[in-house]
């Protein structure tokens, strides 16, 4: 196992726990929807409580989320300072264009539509010792929702 600068480990596994959420959780719905995700996708996707993070060779760090342990339904592949090209959640949207960067124990995703109908968002992820704190904002910051995983 590796760690992410200020000796935080960040390979692991964490879980989603409804009663560990911040206030600002249900505006996590809104977001998923202002960039174009259906009512079953957004469900399916606040339903993938269990999350396996492997920090791999050459700074990749790999999310592996599902509804338990055994069974991976999304897989993210982060490589930081790298720009992708992503396809937008909307019907007929554009394409986005996408770069993570770390920052110590935090990994910052910029995404920037080519298609002026999408929205720009961030997703900022914070490691500590005991969690994974996921930050969600679109609508230039005004519309935040944070998301807790807790280390097991």
């Amino acid at each position: 196992m590796s760690s992410i600068n200020n000796n935080i480990e960040i390979s692991g596994k964490y879980k989603f726990l409804w009663h560990s959420q911040p206030d600002s959780y249900p505006n996590y719905k809104v977001f998923m929807a202002k960039l174009g995700l259906g009512d079953d996708l957004a469900y399916l996707n606040q339903c993938l409580t269990h999350l396996q993070v492997e920090y791999a060779m050459q700074d990749t760090i790999v999310l592996k989320f599902g509804k338990d342990w055994d069974t991976v339904q999304c897989t993210e592949v982060v490589k930081p300072g790298q720009m992708v090209e992503e396809v937008s959640f909307r019907s007929g949207g554009g394409m986005y264009s996408c770069v993570w960067y770390r920052y110590g124990n935090m990994l910052v995703k910029q995404a920037r539509p080519s298609d002026k109908r999408d929205t720009a968002y961030t997703i900022t992820r914070e490691f500590t010792e005991s969690k994974m704190v996921t930050c969600f904002s679109t609508d230039k910051n005004t519309l935040k929702a944070e998301v807790v995983h807790i280390r097991m």
